[in-house]
């Protein structure tokens, strides 16, 4: 990730502690960012451009019935524009809609003969059952002329499927075994139906590209935490519950409070500041000596999300005789939040110039976990 250039932001420098920091590997590696990182302005994107490059968790043991992925489900995008077919009453897509072409390695396969689903479904689980990620396939069905995920209950007969891998995620970009492990997997699974497997891309541009790719979402992996502290004593469970569900935040299984969107999708998260699961069975027993509210700049659409999570910090440090703070414990100001909020704009800006929507599914896609 490049750092020559930053914002010069005058005096708010013990603001730059304040809350940024990593996930997953990038968490590891990368972890506890200040926000002085996080406001450089680099001199390129990190992500391919367009006109210079070629288009480009754990493994499961099963199908889902609603994911076309062998493994965790994650949902990938073609990559070359089909040829025609001749005797297809109709030309499909390139692609899934919730696949993207430099995020997702696709090969097609193509059989006039047809491919039965049971048939296709047991040669890749055979193929793909041990692969290191989780590899996306996906049938095109002619009476709805759309791609439909290859799953536990496909059945019928189709002319054209479609295998997918993500090219990075949290724990980084696919490498060369990877590749090949992907490639030839597909290409057995073509020979085993007798389908005739779509040109694949080299594997020095799709190592680049995944590469690309993974300094693009290094960088921006950023999350955003706001301190809650009482002023004197502890704050006491039943009070953390009292606030959190009045504006609207769920208790998830893990312990965390969480604002969800109308699909059900989390904005941001309370947490206990030391880590501490909040649990209903023992909430009027616990003692927090503090809150933290965090966000995933990349999983949220607009900077607005920020706006509604330090507008309920504020509220809750009034509400528990608290005040915010950052990590080394120095008061946050409104002018840092306006700060912040710019430098999500910033962030999201640069996403969108690479057709990758922050909060989109794709985007959560890259940085799941």
């Amino acid at each position: 990730m490049d750092t020559d250039l930053l914002i010069a932001l005058g005096g708010v420098v013990v603001i730059v502690t304040a809350g940024f920091f990593g996930y997953g590997k990038w968490q590891e590696t990368r972890s506890r960012r200040t926000l002085e990182r996080t406001l450089h302005t680099p001199s390129h994107d990190p992500l391919l451009d367009a006109g210079e490059r070629g288009p480009g968790g754990a493994p499961g043991s099963d199908f889902t019935e609603e994911e076309g992925v062998l493994g965790p489900a994650h949902r990938v995008a073609p990559r070359r524009e089909p040829a025609a077919e001749a005797g297809f009453a109709r030309t499909p897509r390139h692609h899934p809609d919730s696949l993207k072409e430099g995020v997702d390695l696709m090969v097609r396969l193509e059989s006039l003969g047809g491919m039965d689903a049971a048939a296709l479904r047991e040669a890749v689980m055979r193929e793909f059952r041990d692969s290191p990620r989780p590899v996306g396939w996906y049938v095109f069905d002619d009476a709805s002329n759309d791609w439909q995920p290859l799953t536990a209950k496909t059945e019928g007969q189709y002319h054209l499927a479609l295998a997918s891998l993500q090219l990075a995620d949290r724990t980084g970009a696919i490498g060369e075994k990877e590749y090949l492990r992907f490639t030839g997997g597909v290409e057995r699974v073509a020979d085993h139906l007798g389908a005739v497997p779509g040109a694949i891309e080299s594997r020095v541009t799709v190592l680049e590209r995944a590469a690309a790719l993974d300094r693009f979402c290094a960088e921006f992996d950023v999350q955003i935490a706001v301190n809650v502290v009482p002023r004197n004593a502890p704050i006491p469970g039943t009070k953390i519950r009292a606030a959190a569900e009045a504006a609207g935040l769920t208790l998830g299984e893990d312990g965390l409070y969480r604002l969800l969107d109308d699909h059900g999708v989390p904005l941001y998260a309370l947490a206990d500041l030391d880590g501490r699961p909040l649990r209903q069975p023992d909430i009027k027993l616990h003692q927090a000596n503090g809150v933290t509210l965090f966000l995933e700049v990349t999983r949220i659409p607009s900077p607005v999300v920020f706006d509604r999570m330090f507008t309920f910090a504020e509220k809750l440090a009034a509400t528990l005789d608290g005040q915010l703070v950052d990590d080394a414990g120095n008061p946050l100001t409104p002018e840092a939040g306006r700060l912040i909020r710019e430098r999500i704009a910033q962030i999201h800006q640069r996403m969108k110039a690479q057709e990758i929507p922050p909060g989109s599914a794709i985007a959560r896609r890259l940085f799941a976990g």
